[in-house]
């Protein structure tokens, strides 16, 4: 059906480099590879610090971006691009630019039955609440994570 992800910053800059990749049916290379989240979620330009919803994609949610601490709520529907598959699917993308960030990812794809899937139950509640840790990370303590 679908993917929901939330993002916690751990870091300063743009998180959304990260390139998407779906492995179908045991494939050990990507199936199909899209060019980042901003694209994937159909927002491009880190999303023009708006947030924008549609009937298909979205980022409704957007606060404090580019900045420690800042949070995104993002989603996608595959019900006008279904993404096929027999045995697995396995959703991922890349935390920035060649994983090289640490903020917090929360994905979720969503399948019509979950239970039929194989695919695990959510975490308890307690486990899934974000906190933010500060990592540095690429051009950290520099103006703006450049």
């Amino acid at each position: 059906m679908g993917v929901t992800q939330a993002v916690l910053q751990n870091q300063e800059g743009w998180f959304g480099e990260g390139d998407d990749m779906i492995f179908i049916d045991g494939d050990t290379q990507p199936t199909i590879q899209g060019t980042g989240t901003e694209d994937y979620y159909n927002g491009a330009w880190d999303f023009s610090s708006q947030p924008f919803a549609f009937q298909h994609n979205g980022a409704p949610y957007i606060t404090g971006d580019e900045r420690l601490g800042g949070r995104y709520c993002l989603y996608r529907w595959h019900t006008e691009s279904p993404i096929t598959f027999e045995k697995s699917i396995k959703v991922t993308i890349e935390h920035g630019h060649g994983n090289h960030r640490s903020d917090d990812f929360f994905p979720w794809v969503l399948v019509p039955d979950r239970a039929t899937c194989g695919l695990p139950c959510p975490a308890a509640a307690a486990e899934r609440v974000p906190r933010i840790f500060a990592v540095g990370g690429a051009g950290a303590g520099k103006a703006g994570g450049e």
